[in-house]
């Protein structure tokens, strides 16, 4: 065998030894990324023929991880690509038949919103045309008939708020005295408040009295006032 040959041949082995070296450690590297655990021995040989270190090791198996974690997720979306076609494709005639009835319902309704639109005007002009003749009235008996009315109803409604106000209060005043009687210890100081609630509920009936007629004149006067308005309104 010539020098050549012989150099050839060696150098063939060593790449072929390194080859395997390296294929040993890669085949660690995925052992333990499975959970495997394979001896010290192992696990140190490897390390020695490849001439590296347990913090390269620890590197090769944490980025063999994160490498298998990718490629799952990359695998996962082709699987899914005709699952996605035919998911756009509803998503499509459901769009188009939304819009389809979105349409129709709003050619049912136009009609409508029109028919209101036309209506609130209507009303509009109604109100406007209400206070203009109330307005331009100038029948002098009918508005110093009003004026009298008005005047005679916020008296009587005056009056009437007045009593409210005073029932309310003497309302509370007798309750008040009721629980102190309920409270006090001494029998005087319980005859006292009592009486004094007696003296606000007597007051209360005689507001009361006073109050049932003056309301139905203040609702008589109102009305009054409300037919007086409405003959304003006659041309």
């Amino acid at each position: 065998m010539s020098l050549t040959s012989l150099l050839d041949s060696i150098t063939n082995r060593q790449e072929s030894r390194k080859r395997s070296k390296w294929s040993d450690y890669k085949s660690l590297v995925a052992a333990i990324c499975d959970g495997k655990e394979p001896s010290a021995d192992v696990v140190a040989q490897t390390l020695a023929d490849n001439e590296t270190t347990l913090d390269g090791l620890r590197h090769d198996v944490l980025l063999l991880e994160r490498r298998r974690k990718l490629r799952a997720e990359m695998d996962a979306a082709p699987p899914l690509e005709s699952e996605d076609r035919k998911l756009a494709k509803r998503i499509d005639r459901a769009e188009s038949e939304l819009k389809k009835l979105v349409d129709e319902r709003e050619a049912a309704m136009a009609p409508m919103y029109q028919r209101r639109h036309e209506i609130k005007q209507i009303c509009k002009r109604a109100t406007k045309a209400q206070r203009e003749l109330r307005a331009t009235c100038e029948d002098k008996e009918l508005l110093e008939e009003f004026e009298q009315t008005r005047e005679r109803y916020h008296e009587a409604q005056t009056e009437c708020d007045h009593l409210e106000k005073e029932i309310a209060q003497h309302q509370r005043w007798a309750v008040i005295d009721r629980e102190k009687a309920e409270m006090a210890g001494v029998k005087a100081e319980v005859a006292r408040y009592n009486r004094q609630a007696d003296d606000y509920e007597a007051k209360i009936a005689r507001f009361q009295e006073q109050l049932e007629p003056l309301s139905e004149h203040a609702a008589d006067l109102h009305a009054m006032l409300a037919d007086i308005e409405s003959r304003f309104l006659v041309p």
